[in-house]
């Protein structure tokens, strides 16, 4: 954690996972939840951060541990449910039916870390075409969040018993527009692309076919109607943790290198 807590890193291989005196790590695939359980004991603090159905499979085994933070998705709160958002919600179902003392965190949307694609199809899509549509001139509000920001508010919670039994969102300093959120990725990307907008039906059609179009990142039905949803949150929770959260612009800003996003975006 950067200040001397012992930390044991699970993941399948030990890819961006940093080691030193305070920081080791076990080579696991967390799927495997009968071995992870095996892991903690009464005086384990556990935070999970990936994918919901895992924790929901754990916690069925009643782990003995002191504490949970989990890491779920401001998803959960969506007018148009899938996949993902019944998983996060079984998760979520899972965590207060136990009695395991937790801190549930839903970020937003997440960008500046290895393996986050946010941005990135944002920038790839400005690559391979000239224009970015968006329903509605992009009028919806997105609020993401940097990566570095998630990581203050897990470490927050970690001191703050007060968090304990709370949900607690984690989004950027303010909501931007869907609109200038595309351009500033294409502005700090330094890519030249322009957004349309185009009607929400007329999308609707085309989304099929990115499935089909090289070098285009695939878009989905149900990625298109969020397109028309507010995703704006209040930071009250993240200032009575003492979190400032950076600003979109001022993230952006930390990801550029010479002009180009890192590649860790």
């Amino acid at each position: 954690m950067g200040d001397g807590i012992p930390v044991t890193g699970i993941a399948r291989n030990p890819r961006n996972i940093p080691t030193n005196s305070t920081a080791q790590f076990v080579q696991l695939d967390a799927s495997d939840t009968a071995a992870l359980a095996r892991l903690v004991n009464k005086n384990t603090l556990l935070v999970h951060c990936t994918r919901p159905e895992i924790l929901t499979t754990l916690i069925a085994r009643k782990p003995d541990m002191s504490r949970l933070i989990a890491l779920g998705s401001t998803r959960i709160y969506t007018r148009f449910p899938d996949d993902k958002c019944a998983r996060l919600t079984a998760m979520s179902h899972a965590i207060w039916m136990s009695e395991i003392p937790t801190t549930l965190l839903h970020p937003t949307m997440i960008y500046g870390a290895p393996g986050l694609n946010n941005i990135e199809r944002v920038v790839q899509m400005a690559r391979v075409s000239p224009i970015i549509p968006l329903p509605d001139n992009g009028k919806s509000l997105i609020q993401p969040v940097l990566a570095s920001d998630v990581v203050k508010a897990i470490r927050a919670c970690i001191d703050a018993h007060s968090s304990i039994g709370k949900t607690i969102v984690v989004p950027g300093k303010s909501p931007i527009t869907y609109r200038r959120f595309i351009e500033l990725c294409i502005e700090y990307s330094g890519e030249t692309c322009r957004v349309v907008s185009i009607p929400i039906s007329l999308l609707s059609l085309l989304a099929p076919m990115t499935h089909l179009l090289p070098g285009v990142p695939i878009i989905t039905q149900h990625e298109v109607r969020r397109l028309l949803e507010h995703k704006d949150f209040s930071t009250e929770d993240l200032v009575s943790l003492n979190i400032e959260p950076a600003s979109i612009e001022d993230g952006l800003k930390k990801l550029v290198f010479e002009g180009k996003p890192k590649d860790d975006i």
